[in-house]
């Protein structure tokens, strides 16, 4: 009996042990995470892997908080103080709770929109003689939807079906000015045009650029009442995170190949939002009036495209939006990737998430600006 509870308090310690050195590791790995996003030191995309895993981090230092409690209380303070850094340095990208604020009459309302519509369901429409009641309430949502000024990602107008002639949809509602990543696309029965702004206010100027296939920025000079402001709306490389197709894999190598395209695919998004995002950069330091940067980011709160953009401009979702904002209507679903980044000459009054829009793979945003 004397024997048998050696035996077992030696596996106790030996397990003690262990989970002690992978506590210190997880440490250890999480504050170089968070010196990764805090300094910007490197933006290889190996430091971009650690910095978007920091959720992951938490997670586990939450469980293992837990784990020591019962047995050995102080040892969760390792885990309790690193979670704590996390919360203090980022807690304000992950979890928000802000009540809509007034205008008091100081300026004027504008609500700006923004929706990654995956080209409305194109490859379901292609051979077919009309559109689905889906696609057509997606159609109907987004031309009806109140707000002057609307931005879309992966857009897509065809002049083969009244249902689908968008542009011209859009013409009709009052939406009068427009500015297109494919401008000459606006017309055509098969009009994968991209990034879209669209307005009822006056654009005076705008511009465009292409990153690859229908990824670019484009920006429009917007005059509202006396004041002029510029809409940059953009869509960045793809994330290529395709946890559905690693998990219907029904073999192991299966896995293996769609787990080895997702870091591939992971690894080559990193290097070109990185080097896309400095466009972005440009366009908003080169630009005469104050700016509202919005689109499909593809990039988590925790990335190098989120932090350099956050050092010069203020996050909407930070100042004006609630819950945790996740924007993402696919697995792994608990990802916030579309935003709008504003001037601070331009107030956000409201953020919002619509989650209970289930159009598309992404949910669509608004933020509502005071321009004074």
């Amino acid at each position: 009996m004397a024997i048998r509870m050696q035996v077992g308090k030696l596996i106790a310690f030996f397990f003690r042990s262990l989970l002690w050195s992978l506590n210190l590791l997880l440490a250890l790995y999480t504050c170089l995470a968070y010196w990764l996003l805090y300094s910007l030191q490197t933006e290889h995309w190996l430091a971009g892997m650690l910095m978007i895993s920091i959720p992951v981090a938490w997670f586990l230092n939450f469980i293992t908080v837990f784990l020591w409690l019962p047995t050995r209380p102080w040892r969760s303070w390792l885990s309790g103080i690193t979670l704590l850094i996390g919360i203090l340095l980022f807690g304000s990208r992950t979890f928000v709770w802000h009540q809509p604020a007034e205008s008091a009459n100081q300026g004027t309302t504008l609500k700006v929109f923004s929706y990654n519509v995956q080209s409305f369901g194109e490859m379901e429409y292609i051979g077919l003689p009309q559109s689905s009641p889906r696609i057509r309430r997606t159609l109907n949502y987004i031309v009806r939807y109140d707000a002057p000024i609307k931005c879309f990602q992966e857009f897509y107008s065809s002049t083969n079906l009244p249902d689908y002639d968008i542009v011209g949809r859009f013409q009709k509602a009052g939406y009068s000015y427009s500015a297109f990543l494919y401008p000459e696309l606006a017309h055509v029965a098969n009009g994968d045009i991209g990034v879209a702004i669209f307005s009822i206010y006056p654009i005076i100027e705008s511009g465009r650029e292409l990153f690859e296939m229908h990824n670019g920025v484009v920006w429009a000079d917007v005059k509202v009442g006396n004041d002029t402001i510029r809409i940059i709306n953009v869509h960045l490389h793809s994330m290529g995170i395709r946890v559905g197709k690693v998990l219907r894999q029904k073999q192991i190598k299966g896995v293996q190949h769609e787990t080895r395209g997702v870091l591939s695919a992971l690894r080559t998004g990193f290097i070109d939002r990185n080097e896309e995002v400095r466009k972005v950069e440009e366009y908003i330091k080169n630009s005469p009036y104050p700016v509202i940067v919005t689109g499909d980011y593809n990039d988590t709160p925790y990335s190098v495209v989120y932090e350099r953009l956050h050092r010069i401009l203020p996050n909407a979702f930070e100042e004006a939006g609630r819950g945790f904002g996740f924007s993402y209507n696919r697995l792994p679903g608990f990802i916030r990737i579309d935003n709008q980044f504003h001037d601070p000459k331009l107030p956000v009054l409201n953020f919002e998430t619509i989650n209970y829009i289930k159009y598309s793979d992404h949910y669509p945003i608004v933020g509502t600006y005071l321009v004074k």
